[in-house]
């Protein structure tokens, strides 16, 4: 039997019942992934009943994308996204890269991205995902890095291309490790001397003035 949406009946929405169904929302899709996950069990962990999930969300994939949605919000703040410290560029490469990293490694980031390849998750969600964080990403870094060049901190033709470099550095070999599973441990002196490393690097390739960081 298929999750059907329930109308609203109106009311104000409760906002601790509201974080209730996200938190047992991302466990159960953890636990089952989208396409067993259901949306009674969900009312059942949250201790609302259907109707007053259905008033907050309107079915299982609007649902989904909240319990992402906030997800993002908790591990990749706002803050992420302000204004870099122009007069240490390399501090403020490593504070994002820090955040970043941190972000990438959390059990729910890998688990989330494995949901969207299982069987059973609709295909749209991956393009709506991608949107919500991503996407936000790589716009807000290449208008960053587009910045910096105008400011001639920076020398680069294409801000998108010196995007997707900075974050692939950023990622290195140990998020694919973590995505397959075979890498568990993340040493912390390690992971900052290599996030050193990745944006010395960056450096190198696009600073206008070498070592002038």
């Amino acid at each position: 039997m298929t999750d059907a949406p329930v109308r609203s009946s109106g009311r104000p929405k409760d906002p601790a019942k509201h974080e209730a169904i996200l938190a047992a929302a991302k466990e159960l899709f953890l636990d089952r992934g989208f396409a067993q996950a259901n949306m009674q069990e969900v009312a059942d962990r949250a201790g609302v009943s259907k109707l007053t999930l259905y008033s907050h969300f309107g079915d299982k994939t609007t649902l989904f994308v909240a319990a992402v949605r906030d997800h993002y919000d908790h591990h990749l703040p706002d803050t992420i996204f302000g204004d870099w410290d122009r007069e240490d560029l390399r501090g403020a490469l490593l504070d994002f890269a820090r955040i970043y990293h941190n972000y990438l490694i959390l059990p729910g980031t890998i688990a989330g991205r494995r949901l969207l390849r299982a069987p059973g998750a609709p295909p749209e969600l991956s393009q709506e995902i991608w949107n919500i964080g991503p996407a936000r990403i790589d716009a807000f870094l290449a208008t960053t890095l587009a910045g910096l060049a105008t400011r001639r901190v920076l020398e680069l033709d294409d801000p998108h291309l010196a995007a997707v470099h900075l974050l692939a550095l950023i990622r290195g070999d140990l998020f694919a490790q973590l995505g397959y599973g075979v890498q568990r441990h993340v040493p912390g002196e390690e992971t900052e001397a290599y996030l050193a490393s990745a944006v010395d690097l960056f450096l190198r390739a696009y600073a206008r003035v070498p070592g002038d960081w």
